[in-house]
């Protein structure tokens, strides 16, 4: 269950509603995320809702918090997102990709092309498919990284999920390199574990730093 895929969605709503608004030569850039959920996202293929929020910008910068709940109303998913605005010569768009879409039964993980090498250690090969609009790896997807890392360390199985990932993005990530995510158990107890999870490029310089907490599923 990748509880960590709904931040894809999450990213984009929370910053684009900062980017409404702002001058057409500055964008927002996510400094930070953290997303708590609260339960597996539905896997019946019924529709799920993303909502941003504004809660205050200014000429350098915004922060937003957002949900995501499923068609009953039942919320899945909370985020709070800190953004800076950059300098661009125009906003950015993602540029059109052409690729073949997945069965319904393709994972986010095989859909990415996500490997485990090692026990904590997961690599994203270079893909279209990751990037923004700047051609960098996509903000959400290294929250989805972090988390397939996290569980690979602590061996979650069906019995662990995921309640929250806190992840700072400390420099662009390539989507056209390899994105490794590399673990530290801090903390392994029966009920709960602490993960901290390195993202970084082939120059070894990381692009983003996560802190993710599992969780046995209660009975």
């Amino acid at each position: 269950m990748s509880r960590g895929s709904l931040g894809v969605a999450l990213d984009d709503v929370t910053g684009h509603v900062v980017a409404r608004g702002t001058d057409e030569h500055r964008w927002p850039v996510s400094l930070s995320i953290r997303i708590d959920f609260l339960a597996d996202p539905p896997l019946d293929k019924t529709s799920m809702s993303v909502h941003g929020e504004l809660i205050a910008r200014d000429e350098r910068s915004g922060t937003t918090r957002g949900s995501v709940t499923d068609d009953s109303g039942r919320t899945i998913a909370l985020v709070t997102q800190r953004s800076h605005l950059v300098a661009v010569e125009a906003q950015p768009t993602s540029p059109r990709t052409s690729f073949d879409l997945p069965s319904v039964e393709t994972t986010v993980r095989d859909a990415l092309g996500f490997t485990v090498s090692a026990g904590g250690i997961v690599e994203l090969p270079p893909t279209p498919l990751a990037a923004n609009g700047m051609g960098n790896v996509h903000g959400g997807v290294l929250i989805c990284g972090s988390e397939f890392a996290a569980m690979s360390a602590v061996d979650a199985g069906g019995v662990l999920r995921t309640t929250s990932i806190d992840i700072a993005y400390v420099r662009p990530g390539n989507a056209g390199d390899t994105t490794t995510f590399a673990c530290d158990v801090v903390h392994r107890g029966r009920s709960m574990s602490v993960v901290r999870v390195v993202a970084a490029g082939s120059t070894g310089k990381p692009c983003a730093v996560a802190t993710v907490i599992v969780q046995t599923v209660p009975a």
